[in-house]
């Protein structure tokens, strides 16, 4: 006859230990050690990722200073090529508006009448360009425009003479409303008086008698011109 086998625990509560071969209160300071070494780990490398940023930042200022006299430079030269342009371009336009009237006198000698003494052929000067910029007042400081702001200026042609009667001014008149005249003188009729060319300005008897001792008499007929055009 066998005896069954007795279990006896003879072990105090506190002497009990865990089935596990690894303990609790070993492993948490390993795992804090290994944290805190991934820690200064990353930290050193966020430390050489932020002396990489400086020193790339330190060479980008210093580039940037090298070439922010360069950058000057090059925005006084657009600034001087624009005002260069500008005034090549203003040049263009005053020898685009140039007339000259060379071909209207040597068809004017021709087409005066008999009859007729012409005393002066007139093309007043143009008026005094405004350079001003708009709202500016005239003073030292003032930089005056390149031109002026309108791009239209009148001319006119005054012829004054004289004459023994009306005929030959009317033949005269007729003669220069001709196509040898057609691309100079303004022919313009029907139309408000100032605005009409010719324009009769003056038609009288002279006052003083000619040499024969005839009174003659005197005109004054203003044409208009081609307008100067200052235009590319």
């Amino acid at each position: 006859m066998k005896a069954p086998n007795l279990h006896l625990n003879l072990l105090h509560a506190s002497e009990r230990q865990s089935s596990s071969p690894v303990r609790l209160r070993v492993m948490l300071p390993v795992f804090a050690a290994f944290a805190c070494v991934g820690c200064l780990v990353w930290w050193g490398v966020l430390a050489g990722q932020l002396v990489l940023v400086k020193a790339q930042s330190a060479s980008l200022q210093q580039d940037l200073a090298a070439k922010k006299a360069e950058h000057g430079g090059v925005l006084r030269q657009m600034a001087a090529e624009r005002e260069t342009q500008s005034e090549i371009d203003q040049l263009a336009m005053y020898a685009h508006g140039r007339r000259t009237y060379g071909n209207l006198f040597r068809r004017f000698a021709v087409a005066v009448p008999e009859g007729v003494q012409v005393l002066a052929l007139e093309i007043p000067e143009p008026p005094v360009q405004n350079l001003l910029p708009p709202g500016a007042k005239p003073g030292p400081k003032v930089k005056p425009l390149l031109g002026p702001t309108n791009t239209v200026e009148g001319v006119a042609l005054r012829i004054l003479g004289r004459t023994v009667k009306e005929t030959p001014v009317e033949s005269l008149m007729k003669a220069l409303e001709g196509p040898a005249f057609t691309n100079v003188l303004v022919i313009a009729k029907g139309v408000p008086a100032d605005q009409a060319s010719p324009r009769i300005r003056s038609f009288q008897q002279d006052t003083a008698p000619n040499d024969s001792g005839l009174r003659l008499l005197t005109f004054d007929i203003e044409y208009r011109c081609a307008e100067r055009r200052f235009e590319k």
